[in-house]
C-alpha cells in the first residue's frame, strides 16, 4: 500500500525531521495516531544503497490497533472497501497524504535510474517525457523534434513478461525503456544483460532496457542515442561533412595517448551516433582530468566493432578517428565548460554550439 501510494515521489529528507520523523543512522521514523487515538500509523523511511530499485530509499508503514496493541491487518485486504475497514483504511491514508504533500516531492517515473536517464535526455536533446496515455500515467514518450517520432518510450510492465528470470519476481512492475536498434545488432545486443527484445513494439527494430540499474547511465545513453539517430531526419536526408561531437573516455578505463601512440595518431572508438567522415569529435577525459583534452576528426565510420580497447558485448559500430590536436586539461576545463553551456560529458552528443564558439575564440 505505502510503496504504491508514494510511487512516483521522493523523499525531500531535510523535511523529514521538521515534520516529527526521527532520524537515525540508515532510517526515519514516525508515528501519529489518528480515529481519535484508536490507531496509530507508524512509518519508517530506509535509505537504501545507491543503486537500490526502485531507487535509494524505501518506505514500510503499519497501523496498530491501540486497544489490542497488534497490527490492524484488515486495512491491507483489498477487497474491504467500505464499513469500519474502509474508514480506518481512509484516515489512514489521509495521514499518508499529509506526509507527501509536506515531505516528498514528485518526479515522473518510479525508479531513479528513470528519473536520472530523463534527466539526461533533457541535457542532451532538449525533450522531456511526455504522457500520452491517461490509463497508464506512469508510461512517457520521447519525440525527435525534426519528425514528431519516437525514439524512446519509458513503459511499466511485469517483469515475466519480458521472458526473463532473476533480480525480479514474476509480478514485479518494472521500468523499461523501449529503444529503436539495428535490425542486424539486436540477436547480439540482447545478449546483454538487462537488454530484451521490445515488450509491445516491433521486436525486429526495438529493445527493451531494464532501469533498474543493471546497465549503467552512460551506457544506456549510448543505446538512446542510436536510437535518435535511427529515427532522426539526417538519417535520411544525406549528410554534410563538418558536424561536430563531443564523446566522454575515462583515463580510469582507456590510455588515449598510448593509443594514439600506437595507432600513428589514429584509434578505433566504439560508435552510436549518426557520425560520418569529415566530422569533428572532440573528446572529454573525465576525472582526474575533467576536461575537453583532444580534438579529431573522423576518417571512416560505421566500420564492424571487434572489440577494440574494450571488449565489451553489445556495440555494433566503430569509427576510426585521427587526432588533430591535443590540449592541456586546465584550457577547456568543467569550469569552462559550465561557463559556455557545457557539462560533464557521459556519453556522446553534439557539440553545444555555445562551448564550440567559446573554444574557437580561447
Amino acid at each position: 500500500m505505502e510503496t504504491d501510494y508514494f510511487g512516483r515521489f521522493r523523499p525531500a529528507f531535510g523535511r523529514l525531521e521538521k515534520k516529527g520523523f526521527r532520524k537515525t543512522e540508515t532510517e526515519y521514523r514516525y508515528e501519529e495516531d489518528f480515529l481519535d487515538g484508536q490507531f496509530r500509523a507508524e512509518l519508517v523511511i530506509r535509505q537504501e544503497p545507491e543503486g537500490s530499485a526502485p531507487g535509494g530509499w524505501q518506505i514500510l508503514g503499519r497501523v496498530m490497533d491501540l486497544d489490542t496493541e497488534e497490527e490492524y491487518l484488515p486495512i491491507r485486504a483489498r477487497h474491504q472497501l467500505g464499513g469500519f475497514v474502509g474508514g480506518v483504511r481512509e484516515a489512514y491514508l489521509e495521514v499518508l497524504g499529509r506526509i507527501r504533500e509536506e515531505c516528498f516531492v514528485p518526479v515522473d517515473f518510479i525508479y531513479d535510474q528513470a528519473n536520472r536517464i530523463t534527466a539526461m535526455i533533457e541535457e542532451v536533446y532538449g525533450d522531456a517525457p511526455e504522457f500520452p496515455w491517461e490509463k497508464y500515467p506512469g508510461n512517457g514518450t520521447f519525440k525527435c523534434k525534426e519528425n514528431g517520432k519516437w525514439y524512446a518510450a519509458i513503459l511499466n510492465v511485469a517483469f515475466g513478461k519480458l521472458g526473463a528470470a532473476g533480480g525480479h519476481d514474476a509480478d514485479d512492475i518494472v521500468e523499461v525503456i523501449n529503444l529503436k536498434a539495428e535490425p542486424e545488432g539486436i540477436a547480439q545486443i540482447t545478449r546483454r544483460p538487462g537488454i530484451f527484445p521490445a515488450w509491445h513494439m516491433n521486436k525486429k527494430h526495438w529493445i527493451s532496457v531494464i532501469l533498474d540499474d543493471t546497465l549503467a547511465d552512460d551506457e544506456v545513453m549510448e543505446l538512446i542515442g542510436a536510437s535518435y539517430d535511427l529515427v532522426s531526419v539526417k538519417k535520411n536526408a544525406g549528410h554534410v561533412s563538418g558536424d561536430a561531437w563531443i564523446i566522454p573516455s575515462s583515463p580510469k578505463v582507456y590510455d588515449i595517448d598510448a593509443g594514439f601512440a600506437a595507432g600513428g595518431g589514429v584509434i578505433q572508438w566504439h560508435q552510436h551516433n549518426n557520425i560520418h567522415p569529415g566530422d569533428e569529435v572532440y573528446i572529454y577525459s573525465a576525472a582526474p582530468n575533467s576536461a575537453i583534452m583532444y580534438r579529431t576528426v573522423v576518417e571512416e565510420s560505421d566500420l564492424p566493432y571487434n572489440g577494440m580497447f574494450r571488449g565489451k558485448e553489445g556495440y555494433v559500430r566503430s569509427m576510426r578517428i585521427r587526432l588533430v590536436e591535443k590540449y592541456p586539461k586546465d584550457r577547456y576545463s568543467l569550469s569552462f565548460m559550465r561557463a559556455n553551456g557545457g557539462s560533464p560529458v557521459r556519453s556522446a552528443r553534439r557539440m553545444p554550439a555555445q562551448l564550440l564558439e567559446a573554444m574557437k575564440q580561447k
